[in-house]
């Protein structure tokens, strides 16, 4: 009798925890979020917050461009455009893991005041992105990421440390 309770009760909690599963990698799914994103390469480090929209267009695939501005530091201001793509894995219910493969764009706006002479420079160039993220839902709708992704770019390449949270709707 105790060993059919224990497979019983065993069914049933693995029932229980299939239904709280995060529902994230279901096409047409979206969600939308902000983020918090250290960006660091050839020595220079900034900080940058940006907004994000999540469409989950087939089973376990999802496309996420995002829009990321960086704060003033040392003169140089950035902006980042970036589309990616997520393959969504599940490692346990309510965490999902995914690798990070995409394109983008990237401004970089320089303000130069050397001796009272005022000069300024934008530069725009094109990107690749890779790395790989989780995200974390505290409930259906609710969740955190945490993403790296490196970014390939022409004379310079940085990595991108994120923070986020999501509203799925």
């Amino acid at each position: 009798m105790k060993k059919i309770t224990f497979i019983f009760t065993v069914a049933l909690a693995m029932l229980a925890l299939g239904n709280t599963t995060a529902k994230a990698q279901v096409q047409g799914e979206m969600g939308a979020g902000v983020n918090f994103v250290i960006g660091t390469g050839d020595d220079y480090t900034n900080y940058g917050l940006g907004v994000k929209y999540q469409w989950t267009f087939i089973d376990n695939m999802r496309l996420e461009p995002s829009f990321t501005y960086f704060f003033k530091k040392d003169m140089i201001s950035s902006w980042d455009l970036t589309a990616n793509v997520h393959y969504m894995f599940d490692v346990v219910p309510m965490l999902q893991a995914y690798p990070i493969v995409g394109v983008g764009m990237t401004n970089y706006h320089r303000d130069y005041d050397i001796l009272g002479l005022q000069e300024k420079q934008d530069n725009t160039k094109f990107a690749f992105n890779f790395g790989a993220g989780m995200e974390l839902m505290f409930s259906p709708n609710i969740g955190m990421s945490l993403e790296y992704k490196f970014r390939v770019m022409e004379d310079w390449n940085r990595s991108h440390i994120a923070l986020g949270m999501v509203y799925k709707f």
